[in-house]
């Protein structure tokens, strides 16, 4: 299903429901770190914004430069 919205919908115009950390790192990493989510806790934001940024493991590598 995220693969048919993904091809049919430009991706600034869908907010995906991440209220999980699995969540957040898959879509972060399958569709960079400027991906819309929705249904994130307060008290997840700074987390989540350091998974955007690449200052956890999970998202490090994301942000390493290209051989």
């Amino acid at each position: 299903i995220i693969n048919a919205i993904s091809e049919n919908v430009k991706l600034e115009n869908v907010i995906w429901e991440a209220p999980l950390k699995s969540q957040q790192v898959w879509f972060i990493k399958h569709f960079g770190h400027n991906v819309n989510l929705g249904n994130i806790s307060p008290d997840e934001v700074i987390p989540l914004e350091s998974l955007r940024l690449g200052l956890r493991g999970d998202t490090f590598f994301q942000f390493l430069p290209k051989k």
